[in-house]
């Protein structure tokens, strides 16, 4: 995220404020210009404050319909959804998912489940089909599928775990199990194919006991497994420096 960078002493800065508010002022309200400057700087849903264009979802609640569809290598029916579901990120970008989005309302790895709990409560329900128009099981057909990085669709995610409703500390600890689990795509060197289960479920219960005592931010969270992938692809078993893996630039 670009910051504004301060060219000039404190008064400036104010006048300068007061300036654009005014221009702006006169078209959208001094109140609504400082609402829209105060969200651009947010790092996610859970700062934001409330906007007509950011952190909402257009459609729902989730609605299903037709026959149950039944994947191989999977004991339970995936559904489709009827109707098309958008979802407004933090950053006022679009993300869609279209009519026929097959999705068992659990986008969490199962082998995380036992550490995460209930995968498929109503305030899951919307985000799980969002993601799964992305990078779920059964919709490689969607015009969706893999059209966006996969950071990008895990954290997207996230934010709209926090819109639909999900305690902001449970829906950490649920894209934390998406980004360490799920899938990467066209991101060979960051790969964690051939990883160990035990290695992976091990370092899923570092990290959620990290998000509980530290709180950390997505950005944070993102850091930690930048920081940790290394060690996992090299098979090195070894605790975490929890000390070290708060910087939210990964470096």
């Amino acid at each position: 995220m670009t910051k504004t960078r301060i060219i000039s002493g404190r008064a400036l800065g104010a006048c300068a404020l007061m300036a654009a508010a005014g221009v702006a002022g006169a078209v959208i309200g001094l109140p609504e210009y400082i609402a829209r400057t105060a969200i651009q700087v947010a790092e996610s849903c859970l700062d934001a404050p409330e906007d007509e264009t950011r952190c909402r979802f257009v459609g729902g609640p989730l609605q299903m319909a037709g026959a149950p569809v039944f994947l191989e290598n999977f004991h339970h029916a995936f559904l489709p959804t009827s109707a098309k579901i958008d979802f407004l990120d933090a950053k006022g970008e679009t993300w869609t998912a279209p009519p026929q989005t097959l999705t068992d309302g659990a986008t969490i790895p199962p082998i995380f489940a036992p550490l995460v709990g209930d995968r498929q409560s109503r305030e899951y329900l919307m985000a799980a089909a969002l993601h799964d128009a992305y990078c779920g099981v059964g919709n490689e057909g969607l015009e969706t599928w893999q059209t966006r990085p996969w950071e990008e669709v895990h954290r997207m995610f996230y934010e709209a775990l926090i819109v639909n409703g999900t305690p902001p500390q449970k829906a950490k600890l649920m894209f934390a199990a998406v980004y360490l689990g799920g899938p990467r795509w066209d991101d060979p060197e960051r790969s964690l194919e051939g990883v160990d289960e035990a290695a992976l479920i091990e370092e899923m219960k570092w990290c959620l006991d990290w998000i509980a005592e530290n709180n950390p931010s997505a950005d944070e969270i993102e850091a930690w497994m930048r920081k940790r992938e290394g060690a996992l692809k090299a098979s090195i078993v070894a605790g975490p420096d929890y000390a070290d893996t708060a910087d939210p630039r990964g470096q």
